[in-house]
């Protein structure tokens, strides 16, 4: 109860700081503001506003105070807590030519608004035309931003094919890692409450023509759930053109087998009204090796093979409807929904055998299975501007839902050598399951005093997942009788408040620091319906965070943070009961599991807005980490999730993205090192480590004739660390794209892994456990896709925003494969 009035305590302060930053008003004894500066970058031509470009601000009777800034996502910068005086502004921006110094004279109060028009560049070299454009990664100094219409090989692709190329983004089974932290993943700012296998799922079935962009945060500020240490934003598309417009595609693929996808959007834009929607389909089939040598106890070994086929079905819909109700207020509605299928049909060989003899059993498994997803979204905004300072309140309601259901049959054949017995035998599984979501956000910001910005915030989450697993045997007589060992059903409610304030403020002319917050109680409650329990648990916590900024020159930029983190477990992690993945193999959960915590500090450097580099040092306190165990009794590897003592990660990359040759070859450029340790005084064998070295190239080349060409390499070395030893991994694509029909349409041609060389080799340790295992997943295929875009293609920036459900989405572990 303490906690809970601690934290009521601390959300009415920031109501009420809010409402009192919001009711002042000038009067005679109040001191004369300093002054403000506002504007935004546009592109001369088209006059689309251009996001991230630097604005740099220089004193005129004192070169030494100088202040810079990015534009945000609108085009738009500010500058608060100036002197009195004369500026200069100037603003750079990749693709354009550097705008010629701006005079800007500041008074006290505001400052009218300035409006800077950038022009792009054009180079001739031989018979090469080259305009500048946008890259398809852009390394800036608090995230990197991948700009997916940018990409050639993106055409036609999803977003976990976007997202394996992501410099510095590891992807572990449906966890993502960012310079060693678990990054939250967010789909336009909502979480699904998906992990491992369901998040895996949802991202092949997302299709990357509906995507914008991917923004992968390294060190996020209190505004943002304290959950996950990084933040990787999946932002779709939306309408940015007056008038009616819109956009087909058609692709078709082949490797081993047939893929295909299609889909249209349609937009009409006027006024104050804004409507865009879409439909897109696709059809993938891969299939997937896995082979396991597994020794148990230093006596038993086992060799497991597996062969399987996936063919996946998805459609996705969209509409988002705005409307802005007068100059300073806007209201809108969000709906997408996805619908997947997937058919799934394998087999598994296994073998067992004493260490050093012969083989004593065989077992062959055959699977097959459906199944069916449907994911609907509706977001509900409101937006308005409270005063002429600049103070806007944003408000949010977010509803998601994720339903799903598995259908699976196993059918087993043993084999006994020794005494030539066969057995035979039947297993099958219905799983049906939910995850529902429902938030609500309160965002306050504004501009005021020498501060550069103030945020303050609310939010309200609830999350409630259902999975109602039903096992049943094959018995005499053709009849299915319910397993009980293996039946469950288990429900898992969460509610999550919490709230935040953050204050950026320049401390000189040079150094900005931006200090923040955030208060998140906690209550949950896993109930086992099955065995009649129930755990609770509350827990209030404070999630402080730092960061210094210091423009060392109009070129070089220093970031220095700190930021206390919670790592929460995946939902599925807390059920108890054992789930079927092979004859050799279970998974199961652990109630008794606990969140983990962090604090992770970071260093950053830019220079140029072309070279970053940073190191970040992370320690974690009762780290999550996958173990394995043997079950004596039945030779069955029993994997599970347990909190370990701590853990220490050190993480440091160097990133180059540059335009060659006049504009002609774009290169962007990674190489990282990443160093985790595990600290377990009862698990020994986990505290295993080594560096860990990624490397990563993305260079697109304009060609003449309207061509340009895109080669993506990539490179990680051996590294070990808790249970596992990952061999050394590499591949590479190409992609080359032609404008065709006077440039309203696109023809692409992609080849993804030609030397078929990417698979996943790795060692897995455990007292009584040691196995070596390769994971090898479909890479090897081409793809040939067609857009064409019609309509009205005159673009004004729109706006975007956060909406609230934004902390939950790596939690939900799938209950079946």
């Amino acid at each position: 109860m303490k906690n809970v009035f601690a934290f009521l305590l601390f959300a009415g302060t920031l109501t009420s700081v809010a409402t009192t930053t919001t009711a002042q008003t000038p009067t005679a004894h109040t001191p004369v503001a300093p002054g403000t500066l506002a504007g935004t970058v546009a592109d001369s031509v088209s006059g689309q506003m251009l996001p991230f470009a630097t604005v740099v601000l220089r004193a005129v009777d004192d070169t030494n105070q100088m202040l810079s800034t990015v534009t945000t996502e609108q085009g738009a910068f500010s500058f608060a807590g100036l002197s009195k005086g004369a500026y200069t502004l100037k603003v750079r921006y990749l693709g354009y030519r550097a705008g010629q110094p701006v005079a800007v004279a500041v008074g006290a109060g505001n400052t009218p608004a300035v409006a800077v028009a950038l022009a792009p560049e054009h180079h001739a070299l031989g018979e090469v035309k080259v305009t500048g454009t946008k890259a398809f990664i852009e390394q800036h100094a608090d995230k990197l931003v991948l700009n997916v219409a940018a990409s050639p090989l993106a055409a036609g692709g999803t977003a976990a094919e976007v997202l394996s190329r992501a410099p510095g983004v590891m992807d572990q089974g449906g966890r993502y890692v960012v310079r060693g932290k678990t990054a939250l993943v967010l789909i336009d700012g909502k979480v699904t409450n998906l992990g491992g296998n369901d998040l895996a799922e949802l991202l092949a079935s997302l299709p990357s023509n509906t995507l914008d962009k991917v923004e992968v945060v390294a060190n996020p500020s209190a505004k943002y759930d304290a959950n996950g240490g990084a933040v990787i934003n999946i932002l779709t598309k939306k309408n940015s053109a007056f008038g009616t417009n819109g956009s087909v595609t058609a692709g078709v693929g082949t490797g081993r087998f047939a893929r295909y996808n299609g889909g249209f959007t349609l937009n009409y834009r006027r006024d104050k009204l804004n409507v865009f929607g879409g439909l897109d389909y696709q059809r993938t089939k891969q299939y997937r090796r896995l082979t396991s040598h597994r020794v148990l106890n230093q006596e038993t070994r086992i060799d497991e093979a597996s062969y399987t086929q996936t063919e996946r079905n998805s459609q996705t819909a969209r509409i988002n409807v705005e409307y802005d109700l007068t100059k300073r207020s806007s209201v809108g509605l969000q709906v997408r929904g996805i619908h997947s299928a997937r058919e799934t049909n394998g087999n598994t060989n296994s073998a067992v055998a004493n260490l050093n003899g012969p083989l004593s059993t065989t077992n062959v498994l055959q699977t097959d299975g459906t199944g069916r997803g449907l994911n609907p979204t509706i977001s509900l905004y409101y937006r308005t501007v409270l005063d002429s300072a600049g103070g806007e309140l944003k408000l949010n309601a977010d509803y998601l839902t994720f339903r799903k259901r598995f259908d699976e049959q196993y059918r087993n054949a043993g084999y006994a050598l020794s005494t030539e017995e066969t057995t035979a035998s039947a297993l099958r599984t219905y799983s049906p399951a939910s995850n529902t979501v429902a938030s609500f956000t309160a965002d306050y910001t504004r501009s005021f005093g020498k501060a550069t910005a103030l945020e303050a915030g609310l939010k309200s989450l609830r999350t409630i997942t259902d999975s109602d697993i039903h096992w049943e045997n094959l018995a005499e007589g053709g009849n299915w009788l319910n397993d009980a060992q293996r039946t469950n059903h288990f429900v898992y409610r969460e509610y999550i408040n919490a709230g935040y304030v953050s204050v950026r403020q320049p401390v000189s002319k040079k150094i900005i620091v931006q200090l923040g917050v955030r208060a998140e109680h906690t209550h949950s409650e896993g109930e086992s319906l099955t065995l009649q329990q129930v755990n609770k648990r509350d827990y209030f916590n404070l999630f402080p965070n730092v960061a210094l900024d210091y423009t060392m020159s109009e070129k070089q930029q220093w970031n220095v943070s700190y930021q206390r983190k919670i790592d929460r477990f995946r939902f599925g992690i807390i059920n108890p009961f054992l789930t079927y993945v092979s004859p050799y193999l279970y998974y199961q959960g652990n109630p008794t599991i606990r969140p983990s915590f962090s604090d992770n500090f970071s260093v950053s450097h830019s220079y140029n807005n072309a070279v970053t580099t940073s190191l970040s040092y992370g320690r974690h306190t009762n780290i999550l980490a996958e173990i394995y165990r043997r079950d004596p009794a039945t030779n069955i590897v029993i994997q599970s999730d347990a909190n370990l003592s701590s853990a220490t990660s050190v993480d440091g990359n160097v990133s180059l993205t540059k335009q060659l040759l006049g504009g002609v070859l774009t290169t962007s450029n990674f190489v990282g090192a990443t160093y985790v340790r595990l600290n377990s005084p009862t698990m020994p064998w986990l505290n295993r480590s080594s560096v860990g070295v990624m490397a990563s190239s993305n260079n697109t080349v304009n060609l003449p004739h309207g061509m340009s060409s895109e080669i993506s390499l990539f490179y990680q070395s051996p590294l070990t660390y808790g249970a596992y030893s990952f061999k050394a991994q590499y591949g590479g694509s190409i992609a080359v794209t032609k404008s065709v029909l006077k440039e309203k349409g696109t023809l692409t041609l992609s080849v993804f892994d030609p030397f078929n060389m990417q698979n996943r080799r790795y060692d897995t340790r455990a007292e009584d456990v040691q196995a070596s295992s390769l994971d090898k997943m479909e890479s090897r295929f081409a793809r040939l896709n067609f857009s064409y875009r019609f309509g009205n293609q005159k673009v004004k920036a729109i706006r975007t925003r956060r909406t609230g459900i934004e902390s939950e989405k790596m939690r939900m572990e799938s209950n079946a494969n």
